[in-house]
């Protein structure tokens, strides 16, 4: 299911915020096992407990064999500490940077006490973006106590009575707490600050109480007395930290009214050390502090767990509750994190959960915590999908709203993910990917290459690729030493710039045709895959058209796709995905005796997703297609028969849009190379038999965040007529523009799941564009279609077309115009010509030169057709499509 294989694109490489993460280790202390034990990333345990037990605990042996792949060795404790001691003696900074791979942001709590840690600033050149800081209130009030200690001891002997101390020590607890309200605002005020954090849980519970002034002195003298005799400060008396915490909440409170905005406080719930009072650690005991401070946001951190449940509770009735789903990571076994998020969304909304990993000290921490994140969210968000409880986009929405959207929104932290490219290599066990190299880590075109024969030492040819403005595919073939001579730049392929104006028979047409000049092929190596299907010890790259000097060509169709993808995403930071459905039908060739040749049904007893039979007799090819393409990393999504006699469907993953555009290509040319092997023509023709099914190439576009989903949508739905010229662009795709026939029907309209409208939208921000058949150059069509979609959000356009749920066609005018459909789609070539020849918007989005030579192509080559009869033009574009 396409939809499925994007939802895991999107869990193992969206950024990530971690929004409860405390200090890496120094690299002179990353080895220090005596003091930062290496068995404590999987276990809050402490001396015997931690050292003989722990390190058999389920979590801890999944953590070990995960090690062992990080590192590259066995998966046991010792060489992992082996291998780890040389990456920090070695280069501590690139094994930090690879344990926080996905990072976009750390929110840290240093106050975590140890000598041995890096600042928080030192984290920053680690992820994309600089880290803020977590205010831990317990360790600030710390801090202030023990800057009046060396005064009071100056001054302790001139006092002569206990009961003059008691009054010196009382008045200090009132200078103290002015001190401790007039830092907290500060506070506030500190861009580098973005929340507060409270281990109260760890020191007198969560029950919250309030105590008189009388009680909170007294307390105090007891703490101050105790602090001046033992040097002990950790301050352990209740009535002086539920008063610094209401006082906190009083602050932030106060914050909210007089300036709208103010700063979460975080709180250590459940999961801890053996130093927690456990059942004092439920998060139960805040629901009337939640309750009372109603424009405070609680974060109660680490899951709650063992109370995930009634953490939930909290975060789903209460607005300003939210649930982090932290430290349980990996703290607990597979099944206990699936179970523990399973908990979290049992009540709490997808807008109410935030990610942590609660990393600390060992930067393997971080690591072992986000690959099991992203594992859980797999295993538990497919399921989902599966059992229809969330729709692909929903699940897609919900993951990165946890993963991203919700501490960037709650710690008004203002950024942007940057979501890299999702296409092939980078897809790896978890998507279909073009199988050749890995462009990330490749320095160079050059380097690349070199990777790519080293792997496929067989490969002695490269074939250069383009596609033309009739969508025929044209080729220049290379031996290997040749081609690294163009990577290198020591040779430039020219290509004449008449082609621009050629048809498939090589005539030009008007306007304009170049007979001299030219333009460059640019070979994108990262479409580089080598030929299947057919016996040739070659490989397949495609290409951008440059100028002379090296510039981008107006025209060139694969840089017009990748530039407005680009402006969509630089403008409205709108990410989409696209995906292919393949429909061809497969037909015998026959000889006629005045050598010409037809095409005949190849089966007849056939039928939508039915194994007749005589389709039976396909299964053999069709698996073969299969595995060909499985080998190159085109894994199929499902393949199954369509209803035109010998029609079959075969459903592509989704990939970036020009990734996809490159898929569909070499899924096409693998197609027909092998059907040619079984003596059967894979046609793309719209429509080979009249009085049957047609022929299309579904297309889906899903656009990320969805919310802008109207704006994209009112775009493609008010150029759609001038869309047509590149997604219908022959008179034969007008065969399909007909009513009843689940092709698109005749109405500009949309519908969700509605297969009788031309855009069905399938879930929030992911539709299917049925108007678009085999003849049209797919990168153009993308380009059209998206280019539709930015005119949209530029123009902020609303959508006033609404959603049809039965065929246009059958609805009276008033039923039409109630639902503000009005236009119809264009019936003949000519007419969506003449919509795009009028719509200049969309001609100075692709190129107003680039745009006038395209529709003298597409007037060419419709009066170099149109002089042929009807048989011989349906035989022409069968054996060419």
């Amino acid at each position: 299911m396409a939809d499925v294989t994007a939802l895991q694109r999107l869990i193992y490489h969206h950024p990530i915020i971690d929004n409860h993460a405390h200090n890496i280790l120094k690299a002179d202390s990353a080895s220090n096992y005596a003091d930062y034990p290496f068995e404590s990333i999987t276990s809050e345990a402490q001396g015997e407990a931690l050292e003989h037990h722990a390190p058999k605990s389920l979590a801890h042996i999944r953590a070990i064999n995960q090690l062992a792949e990080l590192f590259g060795c066995a998966p046991e404790v010792e060489a992992i500490k082996s291998a780890r001691d040389k990456e920090v003696k070695n280069d501590y900074d690139g094994l930090v940077r690879k344990c926080l791979e996905g990072t976009h942001m750390l929110l840290i709590d240093d106050g975590l006490a140890a000598d041995g840690v890096e600042p928080y600033s030192w984290h920053d050149t680690f992820a994309k973006a600089p880290s803020k800081r977590l205010l831990r209130i317990e360790t600030l009030a710390v801090e202030l106590i023990l800057r009046l200690v060396q005064r009071v001891k100056k001054s302790q002997d001139d006092l002569l009575t206990e009961e003059e101390q008691n009054v010196a020590f009382s008045n200090l607890w009132t200078s103290f707490r002015y001190f401790f309200s007039t830092t907290i605002d500060e506070a506030l005020d500190d861009p580098a600050i973005v929340g507060f954090k409270s281990v109260i849980c760890y020191r007198t519970g969560l029950d919250i109480q309030t105590f008189s002034t009388q009680e909170v002195a007294a307390s105090f003298v007891t703490y101050f007395r105790t602090l001046l005799k033992t040097g002990k400060s950790r301050i352990e008396e209740k009535a002086i930290n539920d008063t610094l915490l209401l006082t906190v909440l009083e602050r932030l409170s106060k914050r909210r009214d007089e300036t709208g905005s103010s700063k979460p406080i975080q709180f250590h719930t459940g999961l801890g050390d053996s130093d927690i009072g456990l059942l004092r650690s439920n998060p139960a005991h805040l629901q009337n502090l939640i309750e009372k401070y109603s424009n405070v946001d609680f974060v109660l951190l680490h899951s709650s767990y063992p109370y995930t449940r009634e953490a939930g509770y909290l975060a789903s009735v209460y607005a300003n509750a939210y649930l982090d789903i932290g430290e349980v990571f990996p703290m607990t076994s597979r099944d206990a994190q699936i179970s523990i998020l399973r908990q979290s969304l049992e009540l709490v909304p997808g807008t109410k959960l935030l990610w942590s990993t609660d990393g600390h000290y060992h930067p393997e921490t971080f690591w072992l915590a986000n690959k099991q994140f992203r594992q859980a969210l797999d295993a538990l968000f497919t399921k989902y999908v599966d059992k229809g409880d969330y729709t692909p986009a929903q699940a897609m929405e919900t993951v990165q709203n946890i993963m991203f959207s919700n501490s960037n929104r709650l710690y008004n932290l203002n950024q942007s993910a940057d979501i890299p490219s999702l296409s092939s290599s980078q897809s790896q066990s978890h998507t279909s990917s073009l199988d050749l190299f890995d462009p990330v880590s490749a320095s160079s075109a050059e380097e690349a290459f070199k990777k790519f024969l080293a792997k496929k030492p067989h490969v002695e040819y490269i074939w250069m690729q383009w596609v033309d403005y009739t969508a025929t595919v044209r080729v220049r073939m290379f031996p290997v030493s040749e081609f690294a001579k163009i990577l290198s730049s020591k040779r430039k392929v020219g290509i004449c710039l008449a082609v621009l104006n050629m048809l498939q028979t090589d005539l030009t047409v008007p306007p304009d045709p170049k007979c001299s000049g030219q333009f460059i092929l640019f070979p994108d190596i990262s479409s580089l895959c080598r030929n299947v299907g057919l016996p040739s010890k070659s490989a397949t790259v495609m290409t951008f058209w440059k100028d002379d000097n090296g510039g981008e060509l107006e025209g060139c169709p694969r840089t017009t796709l990748q530039n407005i993808v680009s402006k969509c995403q630089k403008e409205f930071n709108v990410k989409m995905l696209v995906g292919f459905e393949i429909e061809v039908v497969f037909m015998k060739a026959v000889k006629k005796e005045n050598a010409s040749t037809s095409y005949s049904p190849w089966l007849t007893n056939h039928s939508w997703s039915n194994m007749t039979s005589e389709t039976v007799q396909a299964l053999p090819m069709l698996e073969r297609i299969a595995q060909e393409l499985e080998e190159i990393g085109i894994r199929l999504e499902q393949f199954h028969s369509e209803s035109s006699p010998g029609q079959f469907e075969l459903i592509l993953p989704p990939y970036s849009p020009l990734a996809s555009a490159d898929a569909l290509i070499k899924t096409r040319q693998t197609i027909t190379n092998i059907a040619a092997q079984y003596g059967l023509r894979a046609t793309l023709h719209p429509r080979p038999y009249s009085s049957a099914a047609g022929t299309a190439a579904h297309t889906h576009i899903s656009i990320n965040p969805p919310e802008l989903e109207d704006q994209f949508l009112a775009g493609m739905l008010h150029h759609l007529p001038s869309i047509l010229p590149f997604t219908f662009p022959q008179e034969a795709s007008y065969k399909r523009v007909v009513e009843g026939i689940w092709s698109g029907g005749v109405w500009v309209a949309w519908g969700y799941q509605n297969r009788e409208t031309p855009i069905r939208k399938v879930s929030p921000g992911h539709w299917e564009i049925k108007s678009v058949d085999g003849l049209a150059n797919p990168y153009l069509a993308v380009a059209a279609i998206v280019g539709a979609g930015y005119l949209g959000l530029r123009n902020n356009m609303p959508l006033e077309i609404k959603g049809c749920d039965v065929d246009p066609a059958t609805l009276s005018p008033s039923g039409r115009s109630a639902l503000s459909i009005t236009t119809r789609m264009p019936s003949s070539l000519e007419e969506s010509l003449h919509a795009l020849e009028s719509n200049e918007e969309l001609q100075d989005l692709m190129g107003k030169n680039f745009v006038a030579r395209y529709i003298g192509v597409r007037r060419g080559e419709r009066e170099m057709l149109n002089a042929m009869g009807e048989e011989e033009r349906r035989n022409w574009l069968i054996a060419r499509y």
